[in-house]
């Protein structure tokens, strides 16, 4: 498997994935907190 280019754009199918990926890790950090607060409170 040959390494991908650094400087190379992201396709825009990846940059969705990516955005995705970032939305999912920010929904499951805001669902930890609530819960924290929750049980904290």
């Amino acid at each position: 498997m040959t390494t991908p280019d650094p400087n190379r754009k992201p396709t825009k199918s990846e940059m969705r994935q990516g955005g995705m990926v970032a939305t999912a890790v920010l929904l499951g950090l805001v669902v930890l907190t609530v819960v924290f607060v929750w049980v904290g409170g």
